[in-house]
């Protein structure tokens, strides 16, 4: 505890002595989607150079405080499915991605069709009614990120518009470059964070995705990502563990171990044979960036 202690306040200092050095704005939430597809992405500078990174943010669990929310809101649907509520623990351990799978657990069986597209919109219409709250000092911890010339973006399997108002609404969206949800149908993060890197045009190596479950660090693996997990959301640490990833106990102690693993990483190397190749990736950096 003493050395996390001391890490921490080594970059608390590191960070904040930077405040007046750099100087970046990395945009606001891209409103329309195509302004950001039209934008011209500046030339890369690898991290192991430049000493800066790109880092990847989950959003449930991880920036967001609200695994008591998604428990009450699994319960709100859950009764109206006509099935018991269940508790925290049960929640974490039996939480799995796709969603639709986790129901399917929850209920010992399978969702049809109609009532998965009720289950979706019971979901989300219950978590609008619950103001979207961050988790304690990360406004700060992605204020002191920025200072260092890091660029950051939100990664996210929640629905695309409940997570661009909650993040307008926290008023944080300008410290990233993009921030993407789930647009489409149920699935899991790995497919979404190739596209993602792509339409950042952000190289694997020069990477860091934070995130609170064993798909993000799946998903991190499957795209030769470096990936630092925390064990304050949704899921288990055994089963956080269990992806041979680094697991820390706050965001700031994940940021200090992330940005040290990426910097010090010469080339991406996937450990999944899962995913399909990367796109070509075009090179970006941070504006100020020579």
């Amino acid at each position: 505890m003493a050395q996390v202690a001391d890490r921490e306040a080594r970059i608390e200092h590191g960070l904040d002595s930077a405040d007046d050095e750099y100087d970046f704005d990395f945009g606001t939430v891209p409103k329309p989607e195509a302004e950001l597809a039209h934008r011209t992405p500046p030339r890369h500078r690898p991290a192991s150079r430049t000493g800066q990174i790109h880092i990847v943010w989950d959003w449930n669990g991880t920036l967001k405080d609200d695994r008591d929310d998604l428990l009450d809101a699994v319960n709100h649907t859950l009764r109206r499915l006509r099935a018991a509520p269940i508790d925290l623990p049960t929640y974490r351990a039996q939480h799995i991605l796709p969603v639709r799978t986790f129901y399917d657990r929850l209920l010992s069986r399978s969702l049809t069709d109609e009532e998965w597209r009720y289950a979706q919109a019971d979901f989300a219409a219950f978590l609008t009614t619950r103001p979207p709250r961050l988790r304690p000092g990360t406004d700060h911890l992605l204020a002191r990120v920025r200072a260092l010339g890091h660029s950051q973006s939100v990664l996210s399997l929640y629905p695309q518009k409940l997570l661009h108002a909650e993040v307008e609404r926290l008023d944080i969206a300008t410290y990233f470059a993009r921030v993407d949800g789930r647009r489409g149908g149920d699935g899991t993060k790995a497919g979404a964070l190739r596209a993602h890197l792509a339409a950042l045009h952000v190289p694997p190596s020069d990477v860091l995705l934070i995130g609170d479950t064993a798909d993000d660090g799946h998903a991190a693996l499957a795209n030769g990502v470096h990936a630092v997990l925390h064990s304050g959301g949704i899921e288990p640490v055994e089963r956080l563990r269990s992806t041979q990833l680094p697991v820390v106990a706050t965001l700031t102690e994940a940021v200090i171990t992330g940005v040290d693993g990426v910097i010090g990483r010469t080339t991406p190397e996937p450990r999944s044979t899962l995913a399909a190749p990367n796109p070509p990736l075009r090179p970006f950096r941070s504006r100020g960036t020579p």
